[in-house]
């Protein structure tokens, strides 16, 4: 009979998190985790990195940050995107090249940072981690005053099975009652789990962030897809709709098929090309009737084509006119941009012009 080392184990553990090792012969028994059959084992880790990316990309757009914080946090104080600045991650990588944070910000005008880590399995390790981060984070931003930051860790979990790791370092540490006003009550990470929230809380909350925790939420193909759909729906503006594009290319074309992945992304083009209201879409279609009679009556295609362009213009000058007699009325601004279809900047010049 052979056996392994604590230190053995822990090495193996880390090199090998879907193995169990037993000490009896050397035996290995694997255990499938959720995300195996899910993804399939031999996906998991180039599944992990993509959708360590994605996130990375949500989070770019500092909007998509203070909705998050703000959300999920429940702060007292809202935070403005204007006031969030990110930080590289390689500045606290230097001494722990083997590990990266994920994602950094911190507040403009106060020395308070947000470190962020986006987890697809169970890390027993993780508080001890984040100590490291914190630790190097206080260590580089102590300011002139010799005052350390404040660091607020937030742990996003997106895996199927239940977080078991300790989110305290007082968790993790002996406890003696003698000795009890020496524990480390201060080390401690706050924890967001894809399970703690229901599909419509998600959707209801309209983000790109949620999103991405509803398509991690999915558990078969047929909930991407009517999921999919309905955040399609929600999103506008065009940075979103870029988001979304790469999140349909780079996670949910693996999922599905290819055929179900195009009619989305196609979706998305066409809200692009023609984002139309009621009132807008109400207004082209008159003009394509009176297109369609005009082809029949046996107008040339040049013409054909000039008439379109005019249409278009014509279109485009009636929504406007209708936009500045919104404006007029003193209309608020979302209101009118859902009604013609305008975006807010198209409809904030049109208000400097009256």
């Amino acid at each position: 009979m052979k056996f392994i080392t604590k230190l053995d184990y822990i090495k193996y553990r880390k090199e090998h998190p879907e193995v169990m090792v037993l000490a009896e012969e050397g035996v290995e028994y694997k255990i499938p985790t959720e995300e195996e059959k899910k993804y399939g084992y031999e996906k998991i880790e180039q599944v992990d990195k993509k959708h360590d990316k994605m996130l990375k990309v949500i989070f770019s757009q500092k909007k998509e940050v203070a909705q998050f914080l703000n959300q999920f946090l429940k702060l007292e104080e809202k935070i403005q995107e204007e006031n969030l600045l990110q930080c590289p991650t390689e500045f606290i990588t230097r001494q722990y090249k083997e590990k990266q944070v994920d994602i950094l910000y911190r507040l403009k005008d106060k020395e308070i940072y947000f470190l962020i880590e986006h987890q697809s399995t169970v890390d027993n390790e993780m508080i001890e981690r984040i100590g490291k981060y914190v630790i190097e984070i206080m260590r580089r931003a102590k300011n002139m005053n010799l005052l350390y930051p404040v660091v607020v860790p937030i742990v996003i979990y997106t895996g199927f099975q239940s977080w078991r790791a300790k989110t305290k370092f007082s968790q993790k540490q002996y406890f003696s009652k003698a000795y009890s006003k020496y524990q480390n009550t201060s080390l401690w990470y706050n924890l967001i789990t894809v399970q703690d929230y229901t599909f419509e809380a998600l959707l209801q909350k309209g983000t790109l962030f949620s999103s991405f925790m509803i398509m991690e939420k999915c558990k078969t193909k047929e909930e991407l897809i009517i999921y999919m759909n309905k955040i399609i729906e929600k999103f506008q503006k065009e940075e979103e709709k870029e988001a979304l594009t790469e999140i349909i290319n780079n996670i949910i074309v693996p999922q599905i098929e290819e055929e179900v992945a195009n009619k989305m992304l196609k979706k998305i083009k066409k809200k692009e090309e023609m984002p139309m209201s009621p009132l807008t879409k109400m207004l082209f279609d008159l003009e394509l009737k009176g297109e369609e009679r005009g082809e029949k009556r046996g107008e040339k295609r040049g013409k054909k084509e000039g008439r379109k362009l005019g249409m278009a213009e014509g279109i485009m000058k009636t929504v406007q006119q209708t936009a500045e007699k919104m404006l007029k009325k003193n209309m608020n601004l979302k209101d009118i941009e859902e009604i013609t279809g305008l975006t807010q900047e198209e409809i904030k010049k049109l208000q400097e012009c009256i």
